[in-house]
């Protein structure tokens, strides 16, 4: 069966299709998942997953992921004077420079945070 006739005005505003994956992951290969467990800061808590994408560099200001002596950390990217320093999210950490002597190793970009809003 053929149906023919004028196109409907409403057909402009069909379903727009939304995917998260083009979203959030636009260079898959470089990007991974993080679950956070403890609470870092006010808006990144226990439970959160942190999409990180390895590909990017950092800006200041960047939410970074680092290894910092064997462990990951997450770490706020600040550049002052021309230099990088890895700034802690808590108070009482104190910043660390970023130089190629260290064994810290800056693992990647967090490019999102996703967190529950209720708790259950």
């Amino acid at each position: 069966m053929r149906v023919t006739g004028f196109p409907s005005p409403a057909d402009e505003y069909g379903i727009v299709s939304l995917s998260l994956h083009e979203l959030l992951i636009p260079r898959p290969t470089s990007t991974f998942f993080v679950r956070v467990v403890e609470d870092l800061a006010p808006n990144i808590r226990q439970q959160d997953v942190l999409i990180v994408d390895r590909s990017l560099t950092p800006q200041h200001g960047s939410l970074v992921l680092v290894v910092l002596q064997g462990q990951f950390c997450l770490r706020r990217y600040q550049v002052y004077e021309g230099a990088p320093w890895l700034v802690a999210l808590t108070a009482g950490t104190k910043a660390v420079k970023l130089n190629s002597e260290d064994d810290t190793t800056l693992w990647g970009v967090v490019a999102h945070v996703i967190h529950k809003t209720l708790v259950a």
